[in-house]
């Protein structure tokens, strides 16, 4: 079991090499982490948190704008703010996205250097018959695919309709995941204290 379960750097950067095969059986069989799973618990200290990477497919770069990519960025990073979900910060150089492919290995030593928990890796796509279509993958910082979502236009009159449709479509599916292993949410500080109970009152 000791031989099993020893990875070496250079075993992870196979695991990376050959991610396009597990997201073809994961696809099949489903998530490997079922959404009921508790996720790991944090402190103050080193609370749970997901690095985001969104970058670009060759295809999206040559046939749609860079602009469409830059509002996916702006919108996902929004939604993770306005459902206070944990995000851990690249505070060497601020990536967030690319342009062009970086490969998950990248991406995850990034997260690993941000102290994250995970790493949601999003991929933004031009798919021959639909506008646009964006994938959601979670990492562990063992390389392990916990899950994957997508979501895509049915191919609209125009661009603009299938993204706004795209990123609806997104939005619900990670609203599901909220408080999940990917998608920790930070828990409020400063809760004001219920007050106390009138006793007297109590008893009229």
């Amino acid at each position: 079991m000791g031989t099993v379960s020893h990875v070496t750097k250079a075993g992870m950067k196979g695991k990376a090499r050959f991610c396009g095969i597990w997201v073809s059986v994961l696809v099949l069989g489903g998530s490997v982490w079922p959404q009921s799973s508790t996720p790991p618990s944090g402190d103050a200290s080193n609370p749970v948190t997901a690095f985001v990477f969104v970058q670009r497919t060759p295809r999206h770069v040559t046939y749609s704008k860079s602009e469409v990519f830059h509002s996916v960025v702006d919108d996902v990073f929004s939604y993770l703010a306005s459902k206070n979900v944990a995000l851990a910060k690249d505070e060497l150089a601020g990536r967030t996205h690319a342009e062009d492919e970086m490969p998950v290995y990248t991406a995850l030593n990034i997260a690993r250097d941000a102290n994250a928990t995970y790493l949601l890796y999003l991929v933004v796509d031009r798919p021959a018959l639909k506008w646009i279509k964006v994938t959601v993958r979670c990492y562990d910082l063992s390389g392990n695919q916990l899950w994957e979502a997508s979501a895509a236009d049915a191919g609209g009159l125009t661009g603009g309709h299938g993204l706004r449709v795209t990123l609806e479509r997104l939005h619900k599916l990670l609203d599901k995941r909220l408080g999940q292993p990917g998608l920790p949410v930070m828990k409020a500080a400063n809760q004001p204290s219920q007050p106390p109970v009138d006793q007297k009152q109590s008893w009229r």
